[in-house]
């Protein structure tokens, strides 16, 4: 019995000295820390309106590296950036309005932000706008000879997408009734003079 109530006493006692002591922080692992640092220092250095560093902020909260994933906070930094001429932020912003990701769903606006990434040299975005135009997203109607405009252009500046696309563009819907031999030509024509002009920039 006295050995029972000494255990008691010594086991209460070291729980009554166990709480006394402060708790042990949890290990903070290296890697969150440093993308939550880097995170912040790219916060603070994009608050001076450079559009590589808006851009590189919208990619952080894309991909939730150093903070929750934020489609559109995304989108404001891609947006800043795309305003300020960053042709990939033009790009990615008409993908957003495009996919309706960070923001709303916009047709229009994407199209309208593909052209001027397009118009830049930037295939990815000639694909996108050519790919709107071919399936008729957010159009009236489809646009076969605007399609096979971009779809050549991303070819002339090394597409391998455009180029294994073009064979079946031409099979299928380059030809009456869809497409007429004199828009097909003017469409060739549109994308020579554009290459030809982009070349000597």
């Amino acid at each position: 019995m006295k050995n029972t109530l000494l255990i008691s006493i010594l086991l209460i006692s070291l729980n009554a000295g166990a709480q006394n002591k402060p708790a042990q922080p949890a290990p903070v692992n290296p890697a969150i820390a440093a993308a939550k640092a880097k995170f912040e220092s790219v916060k603070a250095e994009a608050a001076k309106g450079d559009a590589a560093t808006l851009h590189e902020l919208g990619d952080l909260y894309y991909a939730g590296k150093g903070t929750g994933r934020n489609y559109p906070e995304a989108y404001k930094a891609y947006l800043a950036s795309a305003e300020k001429g960053h042709v990939i932020s033009e790009s990615t912003v008409a993908w957003m309005h495009r996919n309706g990701q960070g923001v709303t769903r916009d047709y229009k606006k994407s199209m309208e932000w593909y052209i001027k990434a397009a118009e830049k040299g930037h295939v990815e975005s000639q694909l996108g706008l050519a790919e709107l135009y071919y399936n008729q997203v957010g159009l009236p109607a489809r646009d076969y000879p605007a399609a096979y405009k971009w779809y050549l252009i991303a070819d002339g500046l090394g597409s391998k997408v455009a180029k294994a696309f073009l064979p079946r563009i031409q099979q299928t819907v380059l030809k009456e009734p869809k497409v007429s031999a004199a828009e097909k030509a003017a469409a060739e024509k549109a994308a020579a003079d554009w290459l030809a002009a982009y070349a000597k920039k």
